[in-house]
C-alpha cells in the first residue's frame, strides 16, 4: 500500500495530539481554540484507554504537596468554568460535595489533622455530626462509633462519557481533525519539526506534538531511545489498578460522593451506584477479570448492605479494573522533554481532575513559549533518562493493555 500523508496544515502552530483521553482531548480543544492546527490522533477511539474507566471524582483532597494540591484545587474551579459556559442537556460535571468520616480512633485523628492542613489552605470544609450525615443520607447505616463526618463542599464528580463528548464537540467545532483506529507506530524529531507515522502507513509532519497517551507513554518514549519512570499499570499493583463495581438500581437516595471506613460510593445515574474498596485493590489485576458473583463482588455487596438500608437485594451488574497513568513518584510529568525538541509529555493519575486547567495551560505554554508557574514543580525530565543500552527501541507503541 503507497504511503499517505495526512492532511498538512499551513501557519506556524501545526500540533499533533496522540491520545484522545481527557487530557489529550483538552490540550486539543485550548490549542485548537487559540488558533493553532490540531491533528489528534488514538489507536482505538476517544475515552477507550484509561479514560473510559474511573471513579470520576474531582478533587484536592489529601494531594501533597502543596503545589499539587493548589494545581487541583484550580482545576475545580475550572471544571465549573467550562461547564458554565458550555450549557447542555446532558451536563458532565455534578456539584455534589464529598462526606467522608471513620470510625476508629486512628483513623479519625488522621482525618481530623488532614482537615486542618485543608483549612490552612482555604479549602472547604464543614463538620457535620452524625444528625446531620443521617438527615443527608436516610438510608445510612451509620456505625455507632461514627459520631461526626466531614463534607468538602467543593468537589464534584464527573461523567467520564459526558466530559468527552462535551470536548469532541467543541473539537470539530473549532475545526480539529481526529483520526482514530489508526495506531503511531514511530515517531521522530528533526530541525524541520516532528513526525509521526501510523500503522496504516500514513504519516504527519508537523511542528510540535503532545504525547497524552497515558500509560503508554513510556513505550512511546522508547521510540525516541529514553525510559519514562511510571507505575506498570499492566501488573496487579494497587498502586496502578483499582477495581471498580457498577450495581443495578437501588432505592438508596444518594446525591454526593461518600468516603466510609470500608467503601467509596458515589451516584452512577438512574439509582445506580458505584462502589470502590481501596483494600481490595491488593487483588486487581487486568489480567484476570473477576465475576460478579466471586469473592471481589461478594464482599462489596456485604459492606454494602452494611452501609444501607434497602441494599439487602442489591445486585452487581459489572466489575472492572481501572488502570491508573500513574508517574512512578504519583506527580504529574508535565513539559518539553529535554533532548527532543518539539515534544510535549503529558501524564497524570489526577486526570480526570486535572484535564481542563491542564489543557488551557499546557496550550498556552505550547503557543507562546512561557511556562505557566503553575507548572513549575511537574517538568517531566526527573522521571527520564537515557534506555540503559541506548538503543532506540523499534517495537511498535502505544500497545493495548491486557483486557
Amino acid at each position: 500500500m503507497p504511503q499517505k500523508t495526512v492532511r498538512q496544515h499551513t501557519g506556524s502552530h501545526r500540533i499533533a495530539v496522540i491520545g484522545a483521553g481527557v487530557l489529550g482531548l483538552a490540550v486539543a480543544r485550548s490549542l485548537a481554540s487559540q488558533g493553532a492546527q490540531v491533528t489528534l490522533f488514538d489507536q482505538r477511539y476517544p475515552g477507550s484507554g484509561t479514560s473510559q474507566i474511573s471513579y470520576g471524582w474531582v478533587n484536592a483532597n489529601g494531594k501533597d504537596p502543596a503545589s499539587y494540591h493548589r494545581l487541583n484545587a484550580a482545576a475545580i474551579d475550572e471544571h465549573k468554568r467550562w461547564q458554565a459556559e458550555h450549557p447542555t442537556p446532558a451536563p458532565w460535571l455534578l456539584e455534589t460535595g464529598t462526606l467522608e468520616w471513620a470510625a476508629d480512633p486512628a483513623t479519625r485523628r488522621q482525618l481530623e489533622q488532614r482537615v486542618a492542613k485543608l483549612k490552612a489552605l482555604d479549602y472547604p470544609s464543614e463538620p457535620y455530626d452524625r444528625a446531620r450525615l443521617q438527615a443527608a443520607l436516610p438510608e445510612l447505616r451509620l456505625d455507632p462509633r461514627v459520631q461526626q463526618g466531614w463534607y468538602f463542599p467543593s468537589e464534584c464528580l464527573i461523567y467520564p462519557s459526558l466530559f468527552i463528548a462535551r470536548m469532541l464537540a467543541d473539537l470539530r467545532l473549532l475545526g480539529g481533525e481526529l483520526i482514530c483506529h489508526d495506531q503511531v507506530t514511530t515517531l521522530s524529531t528533526a530541525d524541520q519539526g516532528v513526525s509521526v507515522t501510523l500503522a496504516s502507513g500514513n504519516c504527519w509532519h508537523g511542528d510540535q506534538l503532545v504525547l497524552a497517551t497515558g500509560r503508554w507513554s513510556a513505550e512511546l518514549l522508547a521510540q525516541c531511545g529514553l525510559e519514562l519512570a511510571m507505575t506498570d499499570a499492566n501488573r496487579a499493583d494497587p498502586a496502578a489498578c483499582s477495581f471498580l463495581a457498577h450495581t443495578q438500581p437501588l432505592p438508596v437516595q444518594l446525591n454526593c460522593n461518600i468516603i466510609t471506613p470500608e467503601l467509596n460510593v458515589r451516584p452512577d445515574g438512574g439509582g445506580r451506584l458505584m462502589l470502590q474498596a481501596l483494600d481490595l485493590d491488593q487483588h486487581a489485576d487486568p489480567a484476570r477479570p473477576v465475576a460478579v458473583d466471586g469473592m471481589i463482588g461478594n464482599e462489596l455487596l456485604r459492606r454494602l448492605r452494611r452501609l444501607f438500608a434497602n441494599s439487602d437485594n442489591a445486585r452487581i451488574e459489572r466489575i472492572e479494573v481501572g488502570q491508573r497513568s500513574r508517574p512512578a513518584d504519583g506527580l504529574p510529568a508535565i513539559g518539553y522533554v529535554s533532548g527532543l525538541a518539539g515534544i510535549y509529555l503529558m501524564v497524570s493519575h489526577s486526570g480526570m481532575t486535572l484535564a481542563p486547567l491542564l489543557g488551557k495551560l499546557v496550550a498556552e505554554e505550547m503557543m507562546s513559549g512561557a511556562r505557566p508557574a503553575m507548572l513549575a514543580d511537574f517538568a517531566p525530565d526527573r522521571l527520564v533518562r537515557p534506555l540503559s543500552d541506548g538503543r532506540n527501541v523499534a517495537a511498535p507503541a502505544y500497545l493495548p493493555a491486557a483486557q
